[in-house]
């Protein structure tokens, strides 16, 4: 009796563990791996867990499945003063604004097609490429692309 319990116990237990690791971030509503390929004419990405330390420090993060990250998207939600404080914080990476996007929308650093950060509401997000191994000096998003995403996301808040 006492072993039939334990399996039931055991049983259970595997059930939840099965069920906490099929949970989806309250965030994958906002942007998929199947929103990256058609943007940027892709394949093959997936999820990448969270960490910082391999470059996944977004709230979503998507890489090649031999897992370099491709692109990682940020959440946040902030005030009207915080949200000027931010922006006065990241000023020296803007390269520019965006007009169309957002309530607010910029783009950086200088020089390169790396990130775009837009306001919509209280909502921030911040969509950004990485630098593609494969192509020197390229990153795997274009400005264009990454902006066609921004618009999928803003449409989403």
């Amino acid at each position: 009796m006492k072993k039939r319990a334990l399996v039931v116990v055991a049983l259970a237990l595997l059930g939840a563990a099965a069920v906490l690791s099929a949970q989806t971030s309250p965030y994958d509503k906002y942007l998929t791996a199947a929103d990256i390929e058609k943007a940027g004419n892709l394949s093959g990405l997936k999820t990448v867990p969270y960490d910082p330390s391999k470059g996944a420090g977004g709230n979503l993060n998507f890489g090649l499945a031999d897992g370099t990250v491709v692109l990682i998207a940020t959440f946040q939600s902030l005030q009207p003063k915080d949200y000027d404080k931010y922006k006065t914080q990241i000023k020296p990476y803007v390269k520019g604004p965006i007009a169309g996007l957002a309530d607010d929308a910029f783009n950086g650093p200088p020089g390169n097609p790396y990130f775009i950060s837009f306001r919509k509401g209280n909502w921030v997000a911040t969509i950004s490429t990485f630098f593609n191994p494969a192509k020197m000096g390229q990153t795997f998003l274009t400005m264009d692309q990454l902006l066609a995403l921004c618009k999928v996301v803003a449409g989403r808040l």
